[in-house]
């Protein structure tokens, strides 16, 4: 009979120190998929990499990035790593990976809403967090294309006082993730990860925690 996920977690975290399982046990548990993260055609390899390592911080779990016109890259000393720890999907195989993206997210059960400057539907304060939500930035130099537009359910605006139009869009995913990250842990929503979410991250944190993981890991399905 092979071991279920349970029983392999409690195998493998002998083989880290009490300290690192404790802090994946405390972290897992404060993770979320109830909002995730969307961005289009981000260009800079230091915004992207800010952005996972904002996603990180607030333990938003899920990040989906875009990929029509540029390829992902990482600035380790901006994400310092943060993309270890997260679930990255990468949307890169069509002409138009826009509505591929967005069609998935939307089956998973996500609202989209997207940040336009000249839209404003909802404030930041007001948006609804009851359904799962995806938040979609685009680059501040060309905006969200009009089928990323088209698809969003609905729009919000970031305040902004002075003469400046945009936000760098990594600015503008922390502002608007810390705020809504906030309200949604001091709500009554159901915004934790299921017992399973939480198993299969334990798990793979775990893995990329050990030295020599696969080897120990086979040597147990050996036994």
């Amino acid at each position: 009979m092979q071991p279920n996920k349970q029983e392999i977690i409690n195998y493998l975290k002998d083989f880290a120190s009490s300290e690192r399982y404790n802090r994946i046990q405390d972290i897992v548990r404060k993770r979320t998929r109830h909002i995730t993260i969307v961005v289009e055609n981000l260009f800079q390899s230091h915004n992207i990499s800010a952005i996972l390592r904002t996603a990180e911080c607030l333990g938003i779990q899920d990040v989906h990035i875009i990929e029509n016109n540029f390829e992902y890259t990482i600035n380790k000393q901006v994400s310092l790593g943060a993309q270890k720890w997260l679930s990255v999907y990468h949307y890169n195989h069509l002409t138009n990976n826009t509505v591929s993206c967005l069609q998935t997210i939307k089956e998973k059960g996500y609202k989209i809403i997207a940040t336009l400057p000249q839209e404003n539907n909802y404030s930041l304060e007001d948006v609804p967090l009851d359904a799962k939500t995806a938040f979609l930035f685009g680059t501040e130099l060309n905006g969200l294309s009009p089928e990323a537009i088209n698809m969003a359910d609905s729009f919000i605006k970031i305040p902004m006082y002075g003469f400046t139009e945009s936000y760098n869009v990594s600015v503008s995913v922390a502002l608007t993730m810390m705020n809504v990250n906030e309200r949604l842990r001091k709500s009554s929503f159901d915004w934790a990860l299921s017992t399973e979410e939480i198993m299969d991250l334990e798990l793979d944190w775990l893995k990329k925690s050990i030295k020599d993981a696969e080897r120990i890991l086979k040597r147990f399905f050996n036994r």
